[in-house]
């Protein structure tokens, strides 16, 4: 049903009549000047007053149902993480942290180097980056390195992640892709995590009949900056 705003609003659509898209007749005296209606005033303001005019009811009432419907299930997921396993263990870490993920390359070991955190330099796409160990700052054993998945036989990956221009690149033992999530899929880590896991742990995930740790993204790129100064 029209309403009184839908009433009022009228436009000369005089491009359809004498303008280029005219059926016949004699075509508007300005036609031969300007070669299009796209480049009329003419046209432009009527397209101005469309974009303009007020909302019919039953547009403005299509609207207020939309808003008011709750979010699709896909919406409800705010987070992804990035699922990997580093030995025996599952861990997830923020997609947006994730700059690269590539095949295993060789490390050129520092001299003089103390502790099991810095595990040397790698060269990634012609530049050299600083190689760490995910599971020395976790406090992980070495554990099993046999592909498990197996569903694209990825095995023996680097992940490279970046925070404010801070680049870090880490081995695993396998990477399964991005999964999405809410936080309220996420449960509290078990008492038995270590210490160390347990700090960096931000909730447990069940995924595919395993438990997946997502690490806290900004407490680990804390800890390594601070290890490494």
């Amino acid at each position: 049903m029209n309403t009184r705003a839908d009433r009022e609003f009228t436009i000369d659509d005089c491009w359809n009549r004498i303008g280029i898209w005219r059926r016949g007749g004699e075509p508007c005296p300005r036609l031969a000047e300007l070669m299009h209606c796209h480049n009329c005033e003419v046209y432009s303001r009527a397209g101005r007053r469309m974009l303009e005019r007020p909302l019919a009811e039953s547009v403005r009432a299509e609207f207020t149902r939309s808003y008011a419907e709750p979010p699709a299930a896909a919406q409800r997921h705010n987070r992804s993480a990035l699922i990997f396993r580093l030995g025996d263990e599952w861990l997830g870490l923020n997609g947006r942290s994730v700059d690269e993920i590539t095949g295993a390359r060789p490390v050129q070991r520092l001299p003089n180097v103390p502790g099991n955190l810095v595990k040397g330099l790698v060269n990634l796409r012609g530049e050299l980056q600083l190689c760490v160990s995910l599971g020395g700052l976790l406090g992980l054993e070495r554990g099993d390195h046999t592909p498990r998945m197996g569903s694209v036989g990825i095995g023996d990956r680097m992940i490279q992640v970046q925070r404010d221009g801070k680049r870090y690149v880490f081995p695993v033992t396998e990477v399964h892709g991005l999964h999405r999530y809410h936080d309220s899929e996420l449960h509290s880590p078990p008492a038995t995590l270590s210490k160390a896991r347990g700090t960096y742990t931000r909730g447990v995930l069940s995924w595919r009949e395993v438990q997946v740790g997502i690490l806290d993204d900004d407490l680990i790129f804390h800890s390594l900056e601070r290890s490494l100064r």
